[in-house]
């Protein structure tokens, strides 16, 4: 298992890296105080401790965990990037939705703050 991010998406090739990559620096960019680990192996991210989003990678897509209890709104526009209950999966053939990332991982961080 991998022991930092950097050695996580370093462990994958290709479009699934360049996408960990531009995740990692979008999640960043949006929580500059977050602490970032590896946890249930994947890339996770904390404010004052508790968990506010997790970064997945795999052969064909990357997934944002978890993805749970959204604002109908929000519900609506993550419905077309569901994989199961909790996971939003953005497939390697298309761009992410990067507004839509954005927006999900600022309500991701307001509920991990209330």
């Amino acid at each position: 298992m991998a022991a930092s991010v950097a050695e996580y998406i370093a462990g994958f090739e290709g479009l699934t890296r360049e996408r960990l990559e531009d995740l990692r620096e979008l999640v960043l960019g949006i929580l500059p105080d977050a602490v970032e680990g590896v946890s249930y192996g994947i890339a996770g991210y904390k404010i004052n401790g508790k968990p506010v989003v997790y970064l997945g990678g795999f052969t064909g897509h990357v997934g944002l965990y978890p993805v749970t209890a959204l604002p109908e709104d929000l519900e609506k526009q993550v419905a077309p990037y569901r994989s199961g209950k909790g996971t939003a999966r953005f497939v390697n053939t298309e761009p992410l939705p990067r507004d839509l990332i954005e927006e999900l991982v600022r309500f991701l961080a307001n509920r991990a703050a209330s």
